[in-house]
């Protein structure tokens, strides 16, 4: 693989690092804000579940002065509805503690995605650089060898056959 071949994947590879991390980040962000919304839901059970019980207090405060048979069954249904929409209350917070749930769970595999992605585009980094120095190096020696005759190709046909097996590790 040319070097250009090299500087091509490496900006592939960073791009895809970039596309990772913002990918992560509108995750946790969507966490966060599912996290905000499952801690109002919880709020308002509580407030909920606080306002059934002073209610069935003053409807309990209300039998020691007695209280007519349809006033007793006006609030059995008011405790009803107030029964009915904290059951509401509830499935609202098991459902948002559900998403938030799937919603850690993508933001973990983006986690990891992130960290492939990071890892790749430094070895592709690293492998650009190494390419760099053999080219540089070759260069060189090539140069002492048309001043000098000096041997050298042994040492950077070595080199190169070692950077020729990374890049195809990189590719897959």
């Amino acid at each position: 693989m040319k070097t250009n071949d090299l500087r091509s994947l490496q900006a592939l590879r960073q791009l895809r690092e970039q596309r990772a991390s913002s990918q992560l980040a509108a995750q946790q962000q969507r966490c966060r804000e599912t996290s905000n919304a499952l801690d109002d839901a919880k709020e308002k059970l509580r407030l909920h579940r606080e306002s059934i019980a002073r209610e069935a207090e003053k409807i309990y405060g209300s039998f020691s002065e007695g209280l007519s048979v349809n006033a007793w069954h006006a609030a059995q249904e008011h405790l009803q509805d107030l029964s009915d929409s904290q059951q509401q209350l509830e499935v609202s917070v098991s459902q948002v503690t559900e998403t938030l749930e799937t919603q850690e769970q993508e933001r973990e595999v983006f986690r990891i995605a992130r960290m492939a992605r990071q890892r790749q585009a430094e070895a592709c980094e690293s492998l650009l650089d190494s390419r760099e120095r053999l080219e540089r190096r070759a260069g060189e020696q090539a140069a002492a060898h048309d001043r000098h005759g000096v041997e050298g190709p042994v040492q950077h046909t070595q080199d190169a056959r070692a950077l020729d097996a990374a890049e195809r590790g990189l590719q897959e």
